[in-house]
């Protein structure tokens, strides 16, 4: 079997990943713990050991809010690190597939954002995983970047997990209203990625940047909206009200863009995936995640 290095598997986006690719791959997936990807020797020694065909990514400083006061350690790991990654991957002979995001946009209309669109990050993180793109361009051919937004699955913390936790004790919540994306599950970027590696083992290389989220635009407002309605008739289920806040309402040491849902035609057209509406996936993991 072709050998893949998963960087980052501790996180909740590597986590899912490791599990569905450990079927079928032959695949070394190391943690933080494990590797750290700023300690560039100890990940090109992995490399030289491993001699992986695909490196994957996974690896990422993503506290919005915490990397404003933490700019420097961000940097290292969504730019510096990745700038050595790249390197190792082009002087290897390996291909990268590496994760940024929405945040690298603060889009000012209201319609959905193609891969080429002008970069304008207004935070930390969007500034560090932007200067992390530039890195990979700038540095080799055999890459494939995926762009992803407002991320949630099982593992780990995300805003639908932290909902449905908060609604067996809270019944009133605010949530932000005009900030507009898309949320995307770690099962749908899972299901991309071996997607895109069974076209890449057979020979069918579509290197590039691209967009990956459902189909659909919405709010946090109505992603906490949707979780009530679903689970609104649950016994233990206290939540009964959700009220409408804007931005400047929650306090938050980050800007965030009031726009950024991801145009995902391409990737749908080049590697031929179905990607469904937001609300088809966040309903299977309400329905997989709700204990009563």
């Amino acid at each position: 079997m072709n050998r893949i290095l998963l960087l980052g598997a501790g996180g909740q986006l590597g986590q899912e990943i490791n599990k569905d690719l450990s079927k079928n791959h032959d695949i070394l997936s190391l943690t933080k713990k494990e590797c750290d990807i700023t300690n560039y020797s100890f990940v090109e020694e992995k490399i030289k050991l491993f001699k992986p065909k695909v490196i994957i990514n996974a690896a990422a400083y993503t506290n919005v809010d915490e990397a404003e006061n933490n700019e420097s350690l961000t940097d290292n790991i969504n730019h510096l690190a990745v700038d050595n990654l790249a390197r190792l991957s082009k002087n290897y002979k390996v291909v990268l597939i590496h994760f940024s995001t929405d945040y690298i946009f603060n889009h000012k209309i209201n319609e959905p954002i193609s891969e080429d669109e002008k970069k304008d990050p207004i935070n930390v993180y969007g500034l560090t995983k932007y200067l992390g793109e530039k890195s990979i361009i700038r540095n080799m051919e055999n890459f494939y970047i995926l762009r992803i937004s407002w991320v949630y699955g099982k593992y780990g913390k995300n805003f639908p997990k932290t909902i449905l936790r908060l609604a067996k004790n809270k019944k009133e919540l605010n949530i932000v209203g005009d900030q507009i994306g898309s949320p995307t599950p770690t099962s749908l970027i899972s299901s991309v990625i071996n997607k895109l590696l069974v076209l890449h083992f057979k020979g069918d290389n579509y290197y590039g940047i691209y967009n990956l989220s459902p189909s659909g635009s919405c709010s946090w407002y109505e992603i906490g909206n949707f979780i009530l309605e679903r689970l609104k008739d649950k016994k233990n289920f206290k939540l009964k009200t959700i009220n409408k806040i804007s931005s400047k309402e929650f306090k938050s040491l980050a800007k965030r863009p009031k726009y950024s849902y991801l145009d995902n035609s391409k990737i749908q057209k080049v590697l031929n995936v179905n990607i469904r509406d937001w609300k088809y996936y966040l309903k299977d993991f309400i329905d997989s995640n709700y204990e009563n």
